[in-house]
C-alpha cells in the first residue's frame, strides 16, 4: 500500500514509524533547506528527508538505527524520484562531517521495561526511563556535526520538558527557539530551532 503525504509518495512498513502528527509537524515548520547540506537523524520512512531534497537541498544524508527504516526510505526515495544517502547509524555513530541543517524527531516516550515493543519499531517511541536518554545524547554531540551559523529542528514533547532541552542547548552555545506548536491528546508538540552561534 502507498499513502500520500503532503505531496510525498510512501511505502509503509509494520516495523518502520509510521508519519504522524509529529512528523507533520516538523515537515510544516522546515527551515529553508534551499542549497544547504542537510543530515537527518531517524528517518523512519524517508518523509522528512525526501521533502528536503524536493525543497532544493544540495546534499541529503539520512540515518536511522533500525534496517527496515533504511531500506523502506531508499525505497520511497525512488518512488520520489530524489536523490538522498541513507544508512544505518545509532544517531551519528556513522555520520562523517558537518551540515548546515540537522533534523532531528526523536523517541521521546518515557518507557519502562514493562512497556518496550519487542521489535526495531520500539526505537521510534522508546526515550528511556524519563524519555530523554535518546534526546540528550543527540544534544551533546549536535555541535560535533552542525557547522557554524547551522540550525538544528528537533521535533519535541512536553512529556519531555521543552525546557530541559532549551536550556542544555542554551548551555552549549545555541541560540533557541521555538518555531512551532501543536496540542494533541495527552502532550503539546513543537519544534525547537537551535542555531549554532
Amino acid at each position: 500500500m502507498i499513502i500520500e503525504v503532503e505531496g510525498i509518495k510512501l511505502k509503509l512498513h509494520p516495523e518502520v514509524y509510521e508519519p504522524a502528527e509529529d512528523s507533520i509537524l516538523l515537515l510544516k515548520n522546515l527551515v529553508d533547506v534551499k542549497d544547504k547540506d542537510v543530515l537527518e537523524v531517524g528517518v523512519g520512512t524517508g518523509l522528512i528527508s525526501i521533502a528536503c531534497a524536493k525543497k532544493g537541498a544540495k546534499k541529503v544524508v539520512g540515518v536511522d538505527i533500525n534496517p527496515y527504516a533504511i531500506k523502506l526510505a531508499k525505497e520511497n526515495a525512488k518512488l520520489n524520484n530524489v536523490n538522498v544517502s541513507f544508512f544505518e547509524s545509532d544517531l551519528f555513530e556513522n555520520v562523517d562531517g558537518e551540515f548546515d541543517v540537522i533534523l532531528f524527531n526523536p523517541p521521546y516516550l518515557p518507557t519502562s521495561e514493562n512497556e518496550k515493543i519487542n521489535n526495531y519499531l520500539n526505537y521510534a517511541f522508546d526515550g528511556g526511563k524519563n524519555g530523554r536518554e535518546i534526546l540528550d545524547r543527540f544534544i551533546y554531540e549536535l555541535p560535533n556535526y552542525l557547522k557554524k551559523g547551522g540550525i538544528a529542528q528537533i521535533l519535541q514533547s512536553s512529556l519531555t520538558g521543552e525546557r530541559e532541552t532549551i536550556n542544555k542547548l542554551k548551555s552549549l552555545g545555541f541560540k533557541v527557539e521555538i518555531s512551532a506548536r501543536l496540542k494533541v491528546p495527552f502532550e503539546e508538540l513543537m519544534v525547537i530551532n537551535a542555531w549554532r552561534l
